[in-house]
């Protein structure tokens, strides 16, 4: 006599599949985790689930925010609303999921169940045809060795093997055509960077108050928005400042382009004083090129401090048009949330750095230095100088520093003149480069070149 077996269920977590969704809905930046980053609506067990997800990745790749409302507005958009269950059941993904922070272990238990399923599905086909003895024995020996092959390539997706990894670095070394750094359009400072900023890395440009830090940003900025310009390339370079309003930036990036004092280009704005018409041909001409430049600003970020809000602003502008180049200015008056100070600014950092990755651009990022500085006979900063985390330190690909005699010597010889150190390069040497400083335009420029350059 037999008995019938009760069918076996295949594996799988409705819990774990519950908590990456509820952690998503709860914390959009969940989705940066590596191991949410690499799921696919297809390793969810349930279909509700399955949708679910989808849903939420197509609203994350359209830079939309993740939450209740739009995803119910999505699901019932594309007519899968009853199909998860409603908004009851959506509701109820956050209410079973009282945080974020275990997203990435309840991703890898996801995965690991459906790499289960799979090879089970692999083995039953194998099973079928062996019984059907309708292949030959050679075929289904070799079909055999094969199982768990393309379950291998996807959980080895990201490993490359040192010879392919050889032969692409020797084919882009003769060729010459491996991805190109941007040029910061400082030719002493380029050098120094092994060739500008390389893509996908986190980049500190670190200072005391008064220093120029944001002049050099936006300095930057222009320059390599103006090579996109130029050159006729997909893209924009996108400012974030957390400190001033756009017209503030503006006023900056026009007194620099029209060798116009700032002073005069406000009194101007303000009606107390008007532009001389030298001035004013300066002036309408920076206007008219400064306005065809591919730069945007993020201007409602300087009510928005919150780290959260910043990956969703960011892949909106990265749709319209890639995004080559961000500038924060400046990272301590971002949040993020945490026990202290310490481990916000390093939540600050790691995601910055996660953000430069996922776009392939690289990020300028301000920062301000410790009062350190101030009490040491010889001001130059260093690493040590960093404000409140080392995380910082630790995440960038370089590190740079700016340091102006004349702020603490009024009687130096080296007016005019400042230092840029860089004080960490992942890919290069240490070193200072020496660039002229026009403090009453807001400007850099090129110390070998004159005051024309940069």
């Amino acid at each position: 006599m037999t008995t019938d077996l009760p069918p076996r269920v295949p594996p799988h977590s409705t819990e774990a599949e519950v908590s990456v969704l509820g952690s998503l809905l709860l914390d959009n930046d969940a989705f940066l985790a590596d191991a949410v980053a690499e799921l696919t609506p297809g390793m969810f067990y349930r279909e509700a689930h399955r949708k679910a997800f989808a849903a939420m990745q197509a609203l994350r790749d359209s830079g939309e925010p993740v939450d209740l409302t739009t995803l119910t507005t999505e699901l019932a958009r594309v007519g899968h609303l009853d199909d998860v269950g409603g908004v009851t059941y959506l509701i109820g993904l956050g209410d079973q999921t009282p945080t974020a922070a275990y997203a990435e272990h309840y991703a890898r238990i996801v995965q690991e169940k459906w790499t289960l399923r799979q090879i089970i599905a692999e083995s039953g086909q194998l099973m079928r045809a062996a019984y059907e003895q309708q292949i030959p024995l050679e075929d289904l020996l070799t079909q055999a060795g094969q199982i768990g092959s393309s379950l291998d390539v996807q959980a080895n997706k990201g490993a490359f093997s040192i010879a392919d990894v050889v032969g692409e670095v020797a084919r882009d070394v003769a060729s010459g055509t491996g991805e190109r750094p941007l040029s910061t359009g400082f030719s002493d400072l380029d050098d120094q960077l092994s060739g500008g900023l390389y893509p996908a890395t986190l980049n500190v440009l670190a200072a005391r108050p008064s220093m120029g830090k944001s002049a050099l940003a936006l300095n930057v900025a222009e320059n390599v928005a103006g090579q996109l310009a130029t050159s006729g390339a997909d893209g924009q370079v996108a400012v974030i400042s957390l400190e001033m309003r756009r017209h503030q930036l503006v006023v900056r990036l026009l007194s620099a382009a029209s060798r116009i004092p700032a002073g005069t280009v406000q009194a101007a704005m303000y009606g107390r004083q008007g532009l001389t018409p030298g001035q004013k041909l300066r002036f309408d001409q920076a206007a008219g090129r400064l306005g065809g430049l591919p730069m945007t600003f993020l201007d409602d970020a300087a009510h928005d401090s919150s780290l959260k809000a910043l990956p969703a602003k960011l892949r909106r502008l990265h749709k319209e048009a890639p995004l080559r180049l961000v500038v924060i200015d400046y990272l301590q008056l971002m949040t993020a949330g945490g026990e202290n100070r310490v481990q916000e600014v390093s939540t600050i950092s790691r995601t910055l750095k996660q953000l430069a990755r996922e776009f392939g651009c690289p990020f300028l990022v301000l920062s301000q230095l410790s009062r350190a500085v101030e009490q040491r006979p010889n001001h130059r900063p260093m690493l040590s100088d960093l404000r409140e985390s080392g995380a910082v330190e630790q995440d960038a690909d370089t590190v740079m520093f700016i340091y102006r005699d004349e702020y603490y010597d009024k009687e130096t010889t080296e007016r005019g003149i400042a230092e840029i150190i860089v004080g960490k390069q992942r890919e290069g040497a240490v070193g200072t480069v020496r660039l002229q400083f026009m403090g009453d335009y807001v400007r850099f420029g090129n110390l070998s070149r004159g005051p024309e350059c940069g």
